[in-house]
């Protein structure tokens, strides 16, 4: 009989030695790995495995075995189900188990942590428990075997075995493709089914990329993933998944399902059938020792793997107007290259792409910073530097439309080119959702996996030119838009050309948007020269309600010859609410990521609206309604310049007092020849009906014939707003061409009658002149009458009235009045002057002539000429006593033939050679 005591002491001892050969029998932290879908439910292809009895009413079936195979390295796990039909509970320390493969033999199994403290089968109850062994050089569980052992302390070994569960040859652990599994990592439970593999060349280098849809089965965010995923072959070779940039930020509720996407790089003689998906756990494995000499090694221990179907037949080639949806973060992005155009720059293509991005999910999604590119069929790249994709942000159902241009060869065919959407650089040791091992290689070779999100065919069409007064409809993040261009004027600008696009923007939305500030180019010569545009709003409202329309004006500097041939306007929002100090948007301050609208319009048209002789235009600027039309046009100065000079009547057509519009204007000769006219009108605001008079001129070379003279006619603007009057425009709007109505010189009149230096009138009413024997003065005495007509409002006069006495010998004098100012404005207003020379001390009397001249910069017109006489006073001699004697009877003195007074003086400057004027007064004054 025998003694059970000592049996127990020598299976102790048994145990002990066991621990002390090297298999560990404790560990670290639980793993809590569970690798089954369900612990009492065996896998289908291990079900036929018969069970194998421990005592009376204790059997134990195997229901799970997974491999983790590294290199040359794995961990080899395999689930144990226990059932006792016993009263009393079962102790497991009644057997144990030993693993047996190929290249390792029989290894003893030990639980995995969560695991190890499990000792005992209640009564009545199944438990499952999972063991590991690592094993070496081992790629596959098929054939392999799980034996199970009693103790047997008559046998030289002390233990027996109780049966084997041998692994058939054609099992796999791998879930069926399109089956989905519940697996437990870390505490954490979750559901995965793989959904998608899709194998892509790259820059010379092949990829796979796995997308798998995830459940999450726990409570609280989910936002990393607790395994560590690998793509396997058949042979046995294991590639690690990173996730790729659209899963980097997780952010998964419970209850959620999101797609999660892998990508690994694998070599070209990889084939991609009969592929598997394995999820691992990484856990850190004690030696046993309870000191502080214990050490830790890394223990990775398979979870679950999964078939993977076959390669998707679809590339990630987009055809040309289809949408392709992208998942990111487990949010649906819907994609698609809507429209594409080209134009020839030189020897290169400009292509404009338009690119869609709709956020059809729930949440708010940030966008990678995708990296864009055009790819040509003969394999050449093309970068294209854009800032769309930075910190790109879409909220649920939100909509934005991203410009991209680049330049390609013209020798490559352009009927053959693909955008390529990239995936942005990052490695995956920033990634805080990559497990640790693939961290640290990514740290140590310092490379990324960059792959390609999806490849989009362009449309080959030609950029087409916008028609005048057809429209053009457009998309953008604002809204939807019909654009007409009304008019492209190409016109002088003092030593330059302007253009001048009027551009009609209709709101084809069923809602109101509210406009952005814009800005913008005009681009030409194949977008090779570029200038900033002023943008002049037909009014500031921002707000534009459906059906609504806001005119714009767009306004460049060019030089004068540059050839306009495909000339491009493009608008774009600013990049945020500031602005030079001027107010004024300017290029730098564009969101050029955000083009607002593209149009090719064509070549300008130097042509503009003609207005025919004698006939008036309107302006119809918001608040600054009037009519214009021409009152004279005549011509100073004939030698060797001459200067024309244009009256303009200005009628105010608003139903308030109202600034003027600020005018610019060039004359224009029958050749196209332009000069730069000088505008001078009232600063001031104009009253309802009231007029102004707006003085035009221009200095001409004397050869210039004025009979065919245009006047064109615009607005000023400056810094993006109409320029008021007083101030220095920078360009001009809404440009006329008035036919003008040349006037020659008038025909010099009488000085009596009344003269036009419009809007004043003037005559001289009567002239004397007064010359006392012996003496060197004559005295003029002369009444005037001048006249305004106050109907006008005027600016700066410019005119001067000159008046010149020219005596009998052609010596001449003259002086310069401002009319209003050194002339009062009255009837018979009298004015004295003294003429002096010597010569008037021989003279016995005469006439002398008065001419009056109409001066501007510097030339004249004479307006009236007449002659007056001059009397003479000679000094009578007292007869003397001798002549008395004689009987003579005294003679006396006379006068000259004509009289004059005068009550002042005024001065003037002899142009004689030997005159002295001398000074007057005009009385009244």
């Amino acid at each position: 009989m025998k003694k059970y005591p000592a049996y127990l002491m020598l299976l102790a001892g048994i145990v002990a030695a066991n621990s002390l050969s090297g298999v560990p029998v404790a560990l670290a932290a639980p793993a809590n790995v569970s690798a089954t879908q369900n612990n009492t439910t065996a896998n289908r292809t291990l079900a036929s495995l018969p069970t194998i009895s421990l005592q009376s009413g204790v059997s134990v079936r195997l229901t799970d075995i997974q491999l983790s195979a590294r290199n040359t390295s794995g961990v080899l796990t395999y689930t144990l189900t226990y059932t006792n039909k016993t009263s009393n509970p079962y102790k497991l320390v009644n057997s144990f188990s030993r693993a047996y493969t190929s290249q390792n033999g029989f290894v003893k199994g030990v639980p995995v942590p969560e695991d190890k403290d499990r000792i005992t089968i209640a009564a009545g109850s199944s438990q499952a428990i999972t063991y590991y062994v690592r094993v070496q050089n081992q790629n596959a569980v098929a054939a392999s075997k799980i034996a199970m052992y009693g103790w047997d302390f008559n046998s030289s070994s002390y233990e027996k075995k109780l049966g084997t569960f041998t692994i058939p040859a054609s099992y796999s652990a791998a879930i069926p493709s399109g089956q989905s599994k519940k697996v437990t990592v870390s505490g954490t439970p979750l559901k995965l089914q793989t959904q998608q593999l899709q194998i892509v060349n790259f820059n010379g280098k092949r990829y796979a990329r796995l997308t798998v849809n995830l459940t999450h089965l726990g409570s609280g965010v989910l936002s990393s993933l607790p395994y560590t995923a690998y793509l396997q072959s058949a042979g046995g070779a294991s590639y690690e998944l990173a996730l790729d940039q659209t899963s980097r930020k997780l952010d998964i509720q419970p209850g959620e399902t999101s797609s999660v996407n892998y990508v690994a790089a694998i070599p070209d003689s990889l084939q991609a059938s009969k592929l598997v998906m394995q999820i691992t756990q990484t856990n850190n494995a004690a030696d046993g020792k309870s000191d502080a000499t214990a050490n830790t090694t890394s223990l990775e221990l398979p979870v679950a793997s999964f078939k993977l179907p076959a390669t998707s037949a679809s590339s990630l080639t987009v055809p040309i107007a289809k949408s392709r949806k992208l998942t990111i973060d487990g949010t649906t992005i819907d994609t698609q290259l809507r429209a594409a155009s080209m134009s020839t720059s030189g020897d290169k293509a400009a292509w404009t792409l338009q690119f869609r991005l709709k956020n059809t999910g729930n949440k708010t999604i940030i966008l990678p910073a995708y990296e864009t590119s055009i790819r040509s069929s003969e394999g050449y790249t093309f970068p294209i530097t854009t800032k769309a994709f930075s910190s790109l942000t879409l909220k649920p159902l939100e909509e934005k439309l991203v410009q991209l241009s680049a330049e390609v060869p013209l020798q490559l065919k352009q009927q053959q080119l693909q955008l390529q959407l990239i995936e942005p650089a990052a490695t995956a040791a920033q990634d805080s959702n990559t497990s640790g091992a693939q961290a640290t290689e990514t740290a140590r070779t310092g490379t990324s996996i960059i792959l390609p999100t999806a490849f989009y065919m362009i449309p080959y069409q030609q950029e087409q030119r916008q028609s005048i007064q057809t429209e053009y409809t457009f998309d953008n993040n604002y809204g939807s838009f019909g654009a007409t261009v009304e008019s492209v004027q190409r016109l002088p600008w003092t030593t330059d050309d302007i253009v001048v696009t009027k551009l009609r923007l209709r709101n084809a939305g069923a809602s109101s948007v509210d406009l952005p500030a814009l800005g913008g180019w005009m681009k030409t010569q194949n977008n090779r020269i570029s200038r900033s545009i002023q943008l002049i709003p037909e009014n500031n409202d921002s707000s534009l309600g459906a059906g609504e329309s806001r005119v714009y004006y767009a306004v460049a500097h060019f030089d004068t010859g540059i050839d306009m041939d495909q000339l491009k306007l493009e608008l774009a929002p600013a990049a945020d609410s500031s602005s030079d100090n001027a107010g004024k948007t300017t290029s730098s301050t564009l969101d050029s990521s955000n083009p607002f609208l593209s149009l090719t319009l064509g070549q300008p048209d130097s042509a503009v609206a003609r207005i025919a002789r004698g006939a008036s235009f309107h302006i119809q600027t918001n608040g600054k309604k009037a009519e214009i039309k021409e009152r004279r046009t005549i011509t100073y100065g004939e030698n060797s310049q001459k200067i024309v000079y244009t009256e303009l009547d200005m009628k105010n057509e608003e139903k308030r007092s109202s600034a003027s519009s600020r005018l610019v204007a060039y004359y224009k000769t029958k050749d196209n020849e332009y000069y730069e006219a000088t505008v001078v009108q009232p600063e001031q605001t104009i009253g309802p009906d009231g007029k102004s008079l707006i003085n035009v001129s221009a200095k001409l070379p004397a050869s210039v014939s004025t009979a065919d003279l245009t006047l064109v006619i615009g607005e000023g603007i400056t810094d993006g707003k109409m320029a008021a009057t007083g101030t220095a425009p920078t360009g001009y709007i809404n440009a006329t061409e008035l036919t003008l109505r040349p006037q020659p010189a008038p025909v010099a009149t009488s000085a009596s009658s009344e003269m036009d230096l419009f809007p004043y009138r003037f005559a001289i009413n009567g002239a004397t002149g007064t010359l006392n024997q012996g003496e060197d003065t004559i005295a003029i005495n002369m009444t005037y009458s001048l006249s305004k007509d106050n109907t006008y409002t005027m600016g700066t006069y410019g005119h001067t009235l000159v008046l010149q006495w020219v005596d009998q010998n052609g010596r001449i004098q003259e002086k310069s009045f401002t009319p209003g100012t050194d002339l009062t404005i009255g009837k018979s207003i009298p004015y004295s002057l003294s003429l002096t020379s010597n010569t008037y001390k021989t003279s016995t009397g005469g006439n002398f002539t008065i001419n009056v001249y109409d001066e501007f910069q510097g030339e004249r017109i004479l307006l009236g000429t007449q002659s007056y006489s001059i009397d003479y006073a000679a000094i009578i001699i007292p007869p003397t006593s001798s002549s008395q004697g004689n009987g003579n009877t005294p003679s006396s003195g006379g006068t000259g033939n004509g009289s004059g007074s005068g009550s002042g003086s005024g001065s003037g400057s002899d142009k004689g050679n030997d005159n002295n004027p001398s000074n007057g007064s005009q009385a009244g004054k």
